[in-house]
């Protein structure tokens, strides 16, 4: 077992590609330099006690300074400011960047990378700064330091979630599993008790703006296709973000980002909640996510099906003799042969609603992957 895992794990570490790898080391260099600073700094010092800052301003971002040393902005994603912290954000980087750079590309990766950090970074550094004008409180300017890939792994997670939704992770020994679509709201859980227990506010920040940062990015600007931003949230909270999510909608309308809709459908684009089509016929446009919704709606029939298979042939697996054991081993074949076809077949059905121009730009998971689930 534990092999395995290890040859999994190798596997996985292998044939890493080059922009992958250039992050990586970027990640590595800057880090083992601002170790080397700030130990120059606390050496130097008479008495290191008495320093309220550990940082390193001209890699991290400093609220109070970051106007003077405006690459930080960027170079503060590539700053951990303790050993494990880096481990874990070298393993991330690895994985994560493996995966999306073989789906985007080298150049769509470099783009996502340096927009999510650069933008989770100043909208930070914004709020910081109002609150030292709302508080008085200079700690604020001069004793925070903004660093580290948190707004970078954040808006990873809506890459995942837009790419491979359904895909399950498996954690401890397969004790706990948990869907790519989910982990936006686990990662978000984390930083608010992070905030509360920690007052990692640095942290909180740069989690919850990363990932709406790359939503408005794969939403707006990659795909601008129904990855509605409702999807993030409880069921219960849809109406109010359906609203908010119109406002940004039309906002970016306004600012030639977006095509508008046409005039003739009243048609809530991003919650799809509130709104009522005027035709029965689908928004123009809009056939992507049919499809997309219609094929993980087979997905889910087909592993719902498989579950319910399976417990039911679990008591009655006990024939006595060989006949029956033949009779159930066809009856079993056609079941899957059954399953399968309509899974196909309706996975199918949203085939022509995509046409040859306009693909899905990842499919979900294939027949196989449900089953191993």
């Amino acid at each position: 077992m534990a092999m395995a895992t290890s040859q999994t794990f190798k596997s996985a570490l292998s044939n890493i590609p080059a922009l992958t790898k250039a992050l990586v080391t970027t990640l590595v260099v800057l880090s083992c330099s601002s170790y080397i600073y700030t130990y120059r700094a606390q050496a130097s010092a008479e008495n290191p006690d008495d320093i309220a800052f550990s940082g390193c301003p001209f890699i991290g971002i400093l609220p109070g300074l970051a106007m003077y040393n405006p690459w930080t902005f960027l170079t503060a994603a590539f700053y951990e400011d303790n050993v494990f912290s880096l481990f874990g954000s070298v393993l991330v980087l690895l994985l994560c960047g493996k995966y999306l750079e073989r789906a985007w590309g080298s150049r769509e990766l470099l783009k996502y990378v340096v927009i999510s950090a650069t933008l989770s970074n100043v909208v930070t550094w914004i709020g910081i700064v109002a609150t030292f004008y709302v508080s008085g409180d200079s700690k604020f300017l001069y004793e925070i330091q903004i660093n580290g890939m948190a707004g970078v792994f954040s808006a990873f997670l809506v890459a995942f979630k837009h790419l491979i939704p359904e895909h399950k992770i498996s954690l401890l020994g397969n004790a706990v599993s948990i869907r790519i679509k989910n982990l936006i709201g686990v990662a978000t859980a984390v930083s608010i008790v992070c905030l509360i227990l920690f007052q990692a506010l640095v942290f909180y920040n740069l989690v919850n703006i990363g990932w709406v940062i790359g939503w408005i990015y794969i939403r707006f600007f990659k795909y601008q296709d129904a990855f509605a931003l409702v999807t993030f949230f409880p069921e219960f909270l849809h109406p109010v973000i359906g609203f908010v999510s119109n406002i940004v909608y039309g906002f970016f309308v306004r600012l030639g980002v977006c095509k508008p809709a046409p005039r003739n459908y009243a048609y809530d684009l991003e919650s799809q909640v509130g709104g009522i089509r005027s035709s029965p016929s689908p928004l123009p446009g809009s056939a992507r996510a049919e499809a997309e919704r219609r094929r993980t709606l087979a997905l889910k029939a087909l592993d719902m099906r498989l579950s319910t298979k399976s417990s039911a042939a679990g008591p009655s697996a006990n024939p006595s003799t060989p006949g029956d054991l033949t009779t159930m081993a066809a009856s079993s074949r056609s079941a899957d042969s059954t399953i399968i076809f309509e899974a196909e077949e309706m996975a199918t059905i949203a085939a022509p609603s995509v046409s040859s121009e306009e693909k899905i730009p990842a499919p979900l998971e294939s027949d196989d992957a449900v089953k191993r689930d």
